[in-house]
């Protein structure tokens, strides 16, 4: 069951409170949803999508989100996931481990394949201004292919976050739309350094990046102020506390573990999501007690 382990990007605790799991188990199966891998799954075990999601959730339920950011799953989540999914299928182990993929081995990636063969061919020597062209357009073809995987991946995030509002404990913007909810802390890692995270969303606003400050001003008035030494037109953050020395660019280690609300004008992919966008925002809130 190492597919159904490794497939969540959010690090989430089987014993995080229920609002928390239960979102991250919806975000999690929007994004499968998003990528086709409930079509994979549903092809290859014979069963309807709707059915596949559903043993999904009792399966998540039974045994929890488990810890994400482990760089293996644990041996006694794997078990539970297995034994639930069958217990609730009715269908033997084997044939849920036949529909199981390694998504490391590369050895069904046809693109992978083909730039392996081409790299064979040329060994040693110097490729050919062909060969290395042949070789361009492969790479481009699996960096656009990663590319497009990343956008489903982002959709399904956005879908599985919608309706998850009522988690997140400093006031909402009116005029905005919720884009990613991760309602749970975790951990981040930048350099070798490791960093606690509060529960963090993302927003977007047909209103300038004044407005939304203005608001935030009002609603937070303890909160500070501060702009980061590299902070471009428009960026700047309202802090709970201000660490001394602390500058947002040097320090977002530090600053994912303060409540905040970091704003900043909203690039092109902010503007696609919502059309009109002129600011986006992300709001790192206190976890509900």
């Amino acid at each position: 069951m190492k597919k159904l382990a490794l497939v969540v990007l959010v690090s989430a605790s089987a014993l995080a409170n229920p609002p928390s799991q239960e979102q991250q188990m919806n975000m999690m199966l929007s994004m499968m949803e998003s990528m086709g891998e409930l079509d994979r799954l549903s092809q290859c075990i014979n069963l309807p999508p709707q059915r596949v999601k559903q043993l999904l959730r009792q399966t998540y339920t039974d045994c929890g989100m488990g810890d994400m950011m482990a760089d293996e799953p644990d041996p006694a989540y794997e078990t539970c996931l297995q034994q639930s999914i069958v217990r609730h299928s009715g269908l033997p182990a084997a044939r849920w481990q036949e529909c199981e993929t390694d998504d490391n081995d590369g050895q069904d990636d046809p693109l992978l394949a083909e730039l392996d063969a081409l790299s064979e061919r040329i060994g040693e020597r110097e490729p050919t201004a062909a060969e290395q062209q042949q070789m361009d357009d492969i790479i481009a073809r699996m960096q656009q292919r990663g590319a497009d995987d990343m956008e489903q991946m982002v959709k399904g995030l956005i879908a599985g976050s919608q309706g998850s509002e009522s988690s997140i404990t400093l006031p909402l913007y009116p005029q905005a739309q919720l884009l990613i909810n991760i309602p749970a802390q975790g951990e981040i890692e930048i350099g070798e350094q490791a960093y606690a995270t509060l529960p963090g969303a993302s927003f977007v606003t047909t209103d300038s990046p004044e407005q939304v400050l203005q608001y935030y001003r009002q609603q937070l008035p303890d909160y500070k102020l501060h702009r980061s030494s590299l902070a471009k037109a428009g960026e700047v953050a309202l802090m709970q506390h201000l660490p001394a020395g602390f500058d947002y660019a040097k320090d977002m280690g530090r600053a994912f573990s303060i409540a905040h609300v970091y704003i900043q004008p909203a690039s092109a992919a902010g503007q696609k999501r919502l059309p009109g966008a002129k600011t986006l925002f992300f709001i790192y809130y206190p976890p509900a007690s």
